[in-house]
């Protein structure tokens, strides 16, 4: 009965959803994006589990040293975005200068 219930299933699906072939293709990275910056957006992106690590924290004690955590770990995750926004900006600036007065000289 399973067997006869999954191929008809399996026949319904094929029906509605036929499968297709996804071909993903990677984005090529900015031309100022280095390793520099990689460690940057590295360090934004582990930022978050701090902070909700530290807002667990929060929910099952409210003590003030867990809130003083959350409110830490929430300041150090703005910090580090703004950080990295900062580079990222720098970063895209110097290349584009760069590039234009490459091409001024010509």
């Amino acid at each position: 009965m399973v067997a006869l219930y999954d191929d008809e299933l399996n026949v319904v699906l094929d029906r509605l959803l036929p499968t297709s072939q996804f071909v993903g293709r990677q984005r090529p990275t900015d031309p100022w994006f280095d390793k520099e910056c990689r460690d940057a957006k590295r360090r934004l992106e582990r930022a978050p589990a701090a902070a909700v690590a530290a807002d667990d924290d929060y929910s099952r004690t409210a003590t003030s040293t867990a809130v003083f955590h959350a409110a830490a770990a929430k300041a150090a995750r703005k910090n580090q975005r703004r950080l990295y926004h900062q580079l990222w900006l720098k970063k895209s600036c110097e290349f584009w200068g760069s590039k234009i007065e490459a091409d001024r000289s010509v």
